[in-house]
């Protein structure tokens, strides 16, 4: 099938080659087909047309022929479009010809085909004189050289995407877009082809038709039941009913095509009936898969591109072009577009490549180190890996340190990082700061550190330099940095440690669930691990399995405690739920020992050592003490150095247990509820993978993980393991990956919902991103201003609650109920388009559209950052100025 405007009827199936390529020819501008029906011939094309001399006949299609020809008084070489002349009397022909006509002459963009001039000749011949591009299809370009690179394929995107969106906002879906109707013209610029299955808002129609000639019946809604575009490039609403396409389905087929470019081939091959079923069901390819130059963020965008639903897709092609920014090579764009780049600083976009994590698409990076921290409560540990393959543990705390104490002292004018910090703890405990996680949200911890009272996140980003330095000294900038956090952390949380990795100075960060990282560690050998450790006996990657294998993993942290049930399916790791909270990590279970152990002192001592600061610190050093201590012995002894000499108490390690038996009720609850979110049974686990130094104790251990076979397999994982496992996962969403394993895919760890109201003022939250949907997430709304209101408020909700069904508010967005146009065209706006997205990272990001818009404008993020982009720098500055 070529790009003509036949619509043919859902029965017949169009003639292709088996490679799925479109029959065309060079430098026309437009494909033409094998379909050649007409009975008009070249020796049938008189010399004149109007005012223009015609040539050459240069391609040929089921809604008409095209001819080389010229302008005579203007000398100026065109492309003549005729309805074939047993078309000449079909009303229904001549209309379809002249709907692209319309169309055409609304658009003039560099990336469309620029229509010149259109009429009926007195020979009755209609005619439409376009731009005339020298140049190949990227059907043709393909055939020619195979599969293109990934930065050269998303500049040819780009482009199209820049003439589509031009075409979107005049109100015009192409609705046949496909790499025949793409053309790279000699100097670079990629041409958005052919018009004739465009189709044109309602209202332009009828306003455009009501001054025609031809009053008849519309045909393009004479199209149920019948094809409209070309099947191994056509959205699935399409092949529902094609009046029903909108910009969406142009970006579904513009990501078809960019496969194309990738590949060689469709996304979805085969007989017809293998074609729908692709388009209709079949799962969206693996970009990774088939090129390993390609990285997790250029496959997310185009899986986004060519999401089933319409809702779950871009909901404008300025999304797409932004996102592609940061991949696009300029080596053969055209000058002017260079050139405009240059000046605008990006294609067409001020935040063009911002949203992006790994900038570029090429293999030049592969022997480029990837970066891992695990971020935890108390310790940190490092890591590094590259995409070709090796990990290796890093010393984080320093020369023979493999951990990192997690605190910050000041002495005097001068700051301790580490242990150097802790060892101050217990005589000077007001100069300390750790724990630091547990303060995100509030504006300003109010311990000072260098005589300033800083917001959490500047401290965190403190710590992490101190750890990029002493892991990472002597080496060029990481391509990439992980950074390791609970599943459970919600909005707040996730903005906040990447408000602290940029401030530290780490640009490109990825955050990795705990749970995967610490799974992934398990399938991966170590390369040249600290002081010449070998492979840890905890490794299963000399494990051969047959078969598909469940992984439950139990964790407590200091941050949380982490549950997860991940599907292990070759190389790769799918998380398919995820549970525990952050305010049931290692500090409560280290404070119910305190207070324990504070109730023995008042007994046996009769003082209470938490009455003062100094001895409140020197308590809570002995119990961290003790924790570690009863994780092998039944009891420990903890001791406190007093005024009036070192007292001590004894505490069972059952009496302590005993003392935390809701946080155990909790971790076994959401162990199940874990187990049915996705619907497995703990009996079918075959791998159970431990995490802290609560889950050490047998009788915590027993109790959470009630339920297993006899033959499950067991393994600890420790900071170490699950930094390893982060850079793993990290390396592996980088383009030019060797033996690496796949990257892992994650799902949300909270729901995202929106506050609605009823007919009768009742409210309800609906549900928009559920928890554990798969990342990324997409899904596109549309809401309506309530009768005789004039605005409207957008709440939304997060279920960030310990049992995930409690709502907090992220806050909420206004909208006004009318167009900003001014004067005399202000109306009433009834609804808006509203996007909603939840990136790998876990992050929500909200864009509106107004109805009869092709572009969409992002919001402000919610919740409302505690540090400002503004602030942000300043804190910058002030820590780079530190000592």
């Amino acid at each position: 099938m070529s790009s003509s405007s036949d619509n043919l009827p859902i029965a017949d199936e169009p003639t292709r080659d088996d490679a799925g390529f479109d029959h065309d020819v060079d430098s026309l501008g437009f494909s033409s087909s094998s379909d050649q029906d007409s009975d008009w011939t070249s020796n049938d094309v008189p010399d004149r047309i109007g005012g223009y001399s015609i040539r050459e006949l240069i391609g040929s299609g089921g809604m008409g022929n095209v001819y080389l020809a010229e302008h005579t008084r203007m000398q100026r070489i065109v492309a003549i479009k005729m309805l074939p002349i047993d078309r000449m009397k079909d009303e229904s022909a001549v209309q379809r010809f002249y709907d692209e006509v319309r169309a055409a002459s609304r658009l003039m963009h560099p990336n469309i085909v620029t229509a010149f001039d259109a009429g009926e000749s007195d020979d009755g011949i209609h005619y439409l004189a376009m731009e005339y591009v020298d140049g190949v299809t990227l059907t043709r370009l393909v055939a020619m050289r195979g599969p293109l690179p990934v930065g050269e394929a998303a500049a040819i995107i780009q482009q199209a995407a820049l003439g589509l969106l031009h075409a979107h906002r005049a109100g015009i879906i192409h609705r046949d877009v496909k790499p025949g109707n793409l053309m790279r013209a000699s100097d670079g610029t990629i041409k958005v082809l052919d018009l004739g299955l465009a189709r044109i808002s309602e209202a332009d129609l009828s306003t455009s038709r009501s001054s025609s000639k031809i009053d008849h019946e519309d045909p393009l809604k004479s199209s149920k039941g019948r094809l409209v575009g070309t099947l191994p490039f056509m959205s699935p609403e399409q092949l529902e009913d094609p009046d029903q396409a909108d910009a969406r389905s142009d970006i579904y087929s513009l990501g078809a095509t960019m496969y194309f470019l990738l590949t060689a081939s469709p996304p979805f091959v085969g007989e017809y009936l293998d074609q729908v079923y692709g388009h209709r069901h079949g799962e969206i390819p693996d970009l990774m898969q088939v090129r390993s130059d390609v990285d997790l963020h250029f496959a997310n965008i185009f899986s986004r591109m060519m999401a089933k639903k319409p809702d779950q897709r871009y909901v404008s092609l300025d999304e797409v072009i932004d996102d592609l920014s940061a991949y696009t090579s300029q080596v053969d764009a055209p000058v002017w577009l260079a050139e405009f780049a240059q000046r605008r600083g990006s294609v067409d976009s001020p935040s063009a490549g911002s949203s992006s994590t790994f900038a570029g698409g090429s293999t030049s990076t592969a022997a480029s180190k990837v970066f891992a921290i695990d971020f935890g409560m108390f310790y940190s540990a490092t890591a590094s890996a590259s995409p070709i393959g090796g990990v290796e543990s890093l010393e984080s705390g320093g020369p023979k340190r493999p951990l990192f104490r997690m605190a910050i002292a000041s002495d005097e004018d001068r700051l301790l990082y580490g242990q150097d910090a802790i060892d101050r703890r217990s005589q000077f405990p007001q100069s300390l700061l750790h724990c630091l996680p547990m303060y995100i949200g509030k504006p300003v911890v109010d311990r000072k550190v260098a005589g300033r009272a800083c917001p959490p996140e500047v401290l965190m980003a403190m710590l992490i330099r101190q750890i990029h330095k002493n892991a990472w000294s002597g080496r060029s900038q990481p391509l990439a940095t992980a950074i390791t956090v609970p599943a459970s952390y919600d909005q707040l949380h996730r903005r906040s440690i990447l408000q602290a990795a940029k401030m530290a100075g780490l640009e490109s960060v990825r955050l990795v669930d705990r749970s995967l990282a610490a799974v992934q560690s398990l399938w991966i050998e170590s390369e040249s691990a600290i002081a010449g450790e070998s492979l840890r006996e905890s490794s299963l990657c000399d494990i051969e399995t047959d078969h598909d294998q469940t992984v439950l993993f139990v964790g407590v942290s200091g941050q949380a405690s982490e549950i997860a049930l991940i599907r292990r399916n070759g190389a790769r790791l799918n998380q398919l739920a995820s549970g525990g909270h952050w305010h049931q990590g290692t500090l409560p279970w280290l404070h119910r020992l305190v207070d324990l152990a504070a109730a023995r002192f008042s007994v046996k001592h009769h003082f209470d050592p938490r009455e003062s600061l100094r001895t409140a610190a020197r308590l809570q050093i002995a119990c961290e003490k003790a924790m570690n201590t009863m994780l092998l012995a039944q009891s420990a002894l903890i001791k406190i150095e007093t005024r009036d000499g070192l007292k001590t108490v004894s505490i069972d390690r059952d009496d302590w247990v005993d003392a935390c038996d809701d946080l155990v009720v909790a971790m076994v609850s959401a162990v199940r509820r874990t187990c049915a979110d996705a619907s497995v049974q703990l009996s079918d686990v075959d791998v159970c993978v431990t995490m802290g130094a609560i889950m050490r104790i047998g009788r915590v251990r027993d109790a959470v993980t009630e339920g297993l076979s006899a033959d499950v397999l067991r393994r600890v994982t420790d900071r170490s393991d699950v930094a390893r496992g982060a850079a793993a996962c990290l390396a592996a969403e980088l383009p030019g990956r060797g033996d690496v394993a796949m990257p892992p895919r994650s799902v949300s760890g909270q729901s995202i919902g929106i506050v609605i109201e009823d007919a009768k003022g009742r409210r309800r939250i609906l549900p928009i991103i559920p928890k554990g949907t798969s990342l990324p997430a997409r899904t596109n709304r549309r809401l309506t201003i309530g009768k005789g209101r004039s605005s409207m408020t957008l709440s939304l909700v997060e279920s960030s609650g310990v049992v995930g069904d409690d709502w907090h508010s992220l806050g909420r967005y206004e909208f006004g109920g009318s167009n900003a146009k001014g004067g005399d065209n202000d109306r009433p706006i009834a609804a808006q388009t509203i996007g909603f997205e939840v990136n790998v990272n876990g992050l929500l990001t909200v864009r509106t559209r107004l109805p009869g818009t092709a572009s969409s404008t992002k919001l402000p993020p919610l919740p409302t950052p505690v540090i400002t982009d503004e602030s942000m720098k300043e804190w910058t500055k002030w820590i780079d100025g530190l000592r």
